[in-house]
């Protein structure tokens, strides 16, 4: 089981923060188009014990995952996990539907990922905007965020779920728990990720 200390930074300049890492020296881990699908049974249970069973797609990858329910800090969103790679998509989601547990919705971001100061750094693009997510111990982070310029940047603790549904909130828009890109921006991004696949940024 992991532990995640994580805190994402709202609208920043990703092209500016993707030059700060070059300058700093990380580690460049690559580029992944994902398609999440979040699971949950009929009654919607583990929503209110503020868990999640997400099976995600990304890389050449399938990932299962069990999120516990999150708790904060002054500085972070802290969560443990259960993860673990997945061989046949279909097979584990038909697994997890003879169990109760089913697709709610599904939400697509495409995400750079780097290493830097014992911290992972994550540029997302997701359809309602752009976001840096830092994982990593709260000392480490805060000191990455200040190298990146990330100071003074809006910060949440939330999760893209409920960020998704404040922004839709804000502008007024139908409730809508998906979050997916819409062509042509969805194949161009895939096409971006696929580029990058073994040329890590």
């Amino acid at each position: 089981m992991a532990t995640e200390c994580e805190l994402k930074y709202l609208n920043p300049d990703l092209d500016a923060v993707r030059q700060a890492l070059q300058r700093q020296g990380a580690e460049p881990c690559g580029v992944v188009f994902e398609e999440n699908l979040v699971l949950d049974d009929a009654g919607r249970t583990l929503k209110k014990r503020g868990m999640l069973l997400r099976l995600r797609r990304g890389g050449g990858a399938t990932l299962l995952t069990v999120k516990l329910p999150a708790s904060r800090t002054e500085v972070c969103k802290v969560c443990s996990e259960h993860e673990t790679t997945v061989s046949n998509l279909n097979e584990t989601l038909a697994a997890m539907e003879a169990l109760g547990y089913t697709p709610v919705f599904v939400y697509e971001k495409l995400r750079e990922t780097w290493r830097l100061m014992d911290c992972v750094v994550c540029l997302d693009q997701l359809p309602f905007g752009e976001c840096v997510e830092i994982e990593g111990q709260e000392k480490a982070l805060r000191a990455c965020a200040t190298a990146l310029g990330l100071d003074g940047v809006v910060t949440s603790k939330e999760n893209y779920h409920a960020l998704n549904q404040a922004w839709r909130r804000a502008r007024g828009l139908p409730e809508d728990e998906n979050f997916v890109f819409v062509e042509p921006e969805r194949s161009r991004l895939q096409a971006l990720a696929a580029t990058s696949a073994g040329h890590p940024s």
